[in-house]
């Protein structure tokens, strides 16, 4: 399956990302540590290929893991200890309630249906200790942390992957999808989270370059920097191929969509934009056990590969805030018209040129 094979590599590229597993990896590793003879227990809820848990599996042989999706995965000989259910998300996740160590979701905001019920559902499953991570993906960046322009006729050296993302969004709407609720939730953090440890909760925004033109001057670093804009590039080719359904629930013209996907193949290709992908993370403990790895950082701390910064993770909620919020407040007239106005630079004449 294409898909499959796409999440695989998206997996991979967050493994790059975070350095492991997940954002938060020596906090989850203090939490599912066999010593204290305890059953681990972690879920994954939207779990795809099935990737992540079966590398979460492999990685903690002592620990159940379940994965949980609308259809399941179809793997040859999965570890023992991984097991997937089909359910759909939205019905509720009362069967799970107080059963897991580690609850995961990664890139499943778009097929929610209330937000604010996913996260009130998903930490309940938590056992006391227990940590929720929570992983999604926002528009492309500049350099200069501001939102990526977009492709429009106004503006054609813009990008065309950061135009039909804001046109993505406008089709969400149309399904009754608000993503604006979710970069609320986003944006507020889990640090008011009532059934999470506020001292325990943190934000990390990551961002790859997406294509080969970051470098670093440690060979080692270079390397690294190549490979993840490399796969973030060839990532961003293959889920272009999806976007049909989400450009025609934004009723914008069908004759515009054909556009986007050799357009977008050329400017990823040529490297034309030096863009980055942004990933931001939450995550959080429920009262109870005390796992928290000692941190030496206050306030905001970043990674960096050789002068590029690839992650920032926040400990304080009002920086973390400031961050996402300036984010949105830096969208200008044409993004906010490309989320909101079907008829906004609507682009006859070029498939009227081509034909």
């Amino acid at each position: 399956d294409p898909e499959f094979k796409r999440l695989n590599m998206q997996s991979e590229m967050l493994s790059m990302c975070f350095g492991g597993l997940t954002p938060c990896h020596e906090l989850v590793e203090s939490v599912l540590d066999p010593s204290d003879g305890s059953e681990k227990h972690v879920l994954d809820l939207g779990s795809g290929s099935g990737i992540w848990c079966v590398e979460m599996a492999k990685k903690f042989p002592h620990t159940e893991v379940l994965g949980v999706d609308l259809v399941s995965p179809r793997l040859e000989n999965p570890p023992r200890n991984c097991k997937f259910e089909v359910h759909d998300i939205n019905d509720g996740l009362s069967k799970f309630y107080g059963t897991f160590d580690v609850v995961h979701a990664r890139f499943i905001d778009s097929g929610l249906k209330d937000h604010h019920k996913f996260m009130l559902d998903a930490e309940r499953c938590l056992k006391p200790g227990g940590v929720f991570v929570v992983i999604c993906a926002s528009h492309l960046l500049t350099e200069d942390d501001t939102p990526y322009p977009p492709f429009t006729q106004a503006n054609p050296q813009g990008s065309w992957f950061q135009r039909i993302f804001f046109v993505m969004e406008r089709g969400l709407k149309n399904q009754g999808n608000n993503m604006d609720i979710s970069e609320g939730i986003f944006c507020e953090g889990l640090w008011n989270h009532k059934l999470l440890d506020r001292t325990s909760c943190r934000g990390a925004i990551f961002t790859p370059p997406i294509g080969l033109w970051a470098s670093a001057s440690d060979s080692h670093k270079n390397t690294t920097i190549k490979k993840l804009g490399e796969l973030w590039r060839n990532n961003l080719m293959t889920v272009n191929r999806h976007f049909e359904k989400g450009f025609l629930n934004a009723k914008r013209p069908a004759e515009e969509y054909p556009l986007y996907g050799p357009n977008i193949d050329e400017e990823l290709l040529q490297d034309r934009h030096r863009s980055l992908m942004q990933v931001r993370a939450l995550w959080g403990q429920s009262h109870g056990k005390n796992y928290k790895v000692p941190e030496t950082f206050e306030g905001a701390a970043s990674s960096s590969e050789g002068g590029f910064t690839l992650a920032t993770i926040y400990s304080d909620q009002v920086q973390w805030t400031d961050r996402l919020s300036s984010y949105r407040a830096n969208f200008t007239p044409e993004m906010k018209a490309l989320i909101n106005d079907s008829s906004f630079d609507v682009l006859k004449h070029h498939y009227e040129a081509e034909q």
